[in-house]
């Protein structure tokens, strides 16, 4: 059995889409500023990012509000997707930030929209037409678009300098505090290819955000000024990306056309070596890695720790993965219940909607145990689901009217039946054993655990064998209450690029 790795499980938490229109609409002598700069994935252009700072009237008070618009083009298993993000605030001439927003979505698909208003000490923000609200801690130091972009030029810092800012991030609708350490000044052959200027480098670090059972680090973030303390040249970390490089430059520069063939292919640049084939992946009952990481992450947090499998022998940053998953329920004497939240209607999970109880109800009959109809579900999604990784990633109900996508639109829509059936349903996310030209590797994946007599069986509905193996290595789990954004896959984060793996040995079901 053949099964494509889901390179793009890491994509869209960063990624946003479209335009403004009313902003588009306003004259040209409503602008403040405008940056063009050329987006680069290893050496090769991919897009740009341009960035306009307009005038307007909110409320009858003048504001300025800053768009920052990054436009990309990149290839995933040799199909070509289009990317924007779209980021903004309104800040008063004092540098306050009034209001934020954001359109998030690939290009093609359903976009999320988020919108948020300083009131009263605090963040009203409305997603999804108000579907959800959240009223966030808000301070008048947060540094909006705008005000970032002139931060150095009115600190004029030196290297040594060392401080904090609060920046607020719409990907994990938060409010960031981000440590700032100005270095040393570097040669602009070294980090632009030209020029015997020297740029002063800036890094700046935000502090992890933590909520129950997930631990998420936003990438870092690097900035090189020019001698008048522009921003002439940064990068950051993009997940299933890369590194993206944004150089300033003209608009003609930033806007020529990016060359495709060259694109080197993120899915395959998400897959890890593994030192050996494992037989019949997908039907084995257990097998033990070892498991080596990097970097400052805490080796017992950076995989889950379960029923699934479990954590042995501990060395430093070396430690035996023992991955033995459950084929089938154990019947218990005190079950326990599942929180709601498993069983409950949610944006990306919502089991509520009329099509997707209609296929639920169709795929399971007349079938009343839990455990059959939620395997006959899986099946079902096999059965009926077409892999396209081209397909942008939207709620279950999106996911039953074309039946297509990969591995997220999968799992989603295999736990928003199994919840539209009265079981409760959440989705993981981890690795799954692959092999490309002959060679063993573990790329990123996503799948379904269902809760059947107090505990939680995973399915897999991309290949619909009525459980998962020994080949699917879980990072973590989520239900999706309660969020519209792509949080639940942060914590691939804790092992991207960091990773290592190794099979100690392996055992075959019987």
């Amino acid at each position: 059995m053949k099964i494509t790795a889901c390179g793009a499980l890491l994509l869209g938490t960063a990624l946003l889409a479209g335009t403004n229109a009313a902003a588009r609409a306003e004259s040209a002598k409503d602008v403040v500023e405008e940056i063009w700069e050329a987006a680069h994935i290893d050496g090769t252009k991919v897009g740009s990012l341009h960035t306009i700072v307009r005038k307007v009237e909110t409320d009858g008070k003048k504001r300025l509000r800053a768009t920052a618009e990054l436009d990309l083009t990149f290839k995933r298993h040799n199909t070509l997707l289009r990317l924007r993000r779209e980021i903004g605030t309104e800040e008063t001439a004092e540098g306050k930030v009034t209001s934020v927003f954001m359109r998030q979505g690939q290009e093609g698909g359903r976009q999320l929209v988020l919108s948020g208003v300083v009131e009263d000490g605090r963040l009203h923000v409305r997603i999804d037409n108000g579907r959800i609200e959240r009223r966030l801690r808000w301070s008048d130091e947060v540094v909006g678009l705008y005000r970032l972009e002139h931060l150095f030029q009115k600190r004029e810092p030196k290297a040594g300098d060392r401080f904090s800012l609060l920046r607020y991030d719409p990907t994990y609708n938060n409010v960031l505090t981000v440590h700032v350490a100005v270095k040393e000044r570097e040669d602009a052959s070294t980090a632009s290819g030209k020029g015997p200027a020297k740029w002063l480098r800036v890094e700046m670090t935000a502090e992890a955000l933590e909520a129950p059972g997930v631990k998420v680090q936003p990438p870092p973030e690097v900035w090189w000024l020019d001698e008048r303390f522009v921003p002439v040249r940064r990068q950051f970390e993009l997940d299933g990306l890369g590194t993206v490089v944004l150089t300033r430059t003209t608009r003609e520069a930033a806007t020529a056309a990016a060359a495709p063939g060259r694109m080197a292919d993120i899915g395959r640049k998400t897959l890890i070596s593994l030192d050996r084939t494992i037989a019949n992946p997908y039907t084995s009952r257990s097998v033990v890695y070892r498991i080596t990481l990097r970097g400052d992450d805490d080796p017992e947090s950076a995989l889950s720790r379960d029923a699934h499998q479990e954590i042995r022998n501990l060395r430093d940053k070396t430690f035996e993965l023992h991955v033995h998953p459950r084929r089938n329920p154990e019947r218990r004497r005190d079950e326990g219940t599942a929180p709601a939240e498993y069983l409950q209607s949610c944006h990306f999970i919502n089991c509520d909607d009329a099509r997707v109880k209609e296929l639920a109800r169709r795929a399971t009959g007349d079938e009343k145990d839990p455990w059959a109809k939620a395997r006959r579900l899986e099946r079902w999604v096999k059965q009926n689901m077409r892999p396209d990784n081209s397909v942008p990633l939207g709620p279950a109900g999106e996911v039953t009217r074309e039946l297509r996508g990969d591995c997220r639109q999968y799992a989603l829509l295999t736990a928003a039946l199994c919840r539209a059936e009265g079981i409760p349903a959440r989705t993981a996310v981890g690795l799954l054993y692959v092999e490309k030209s002959r060679r063993p590797f573990m790329g990123f994946h996503m799948w379904t655990e269902v809760w059947i007599d107090g505990q939680w069986l995973g399915l897999d509905g991309t290949l619909g064998l009525g459980t998962v193996s020994a080949a699917h290595l879980k990072i973590a789990d989520h239900s999706w209450h309660d969020t519209s954004s792509l949080t639940p896959l942060l914590p691939v984060n804790r092992i991207l690029g960091k990773i290592s793996i190794a099979v100690l040995r392996t055992e075959a079901r019987e």
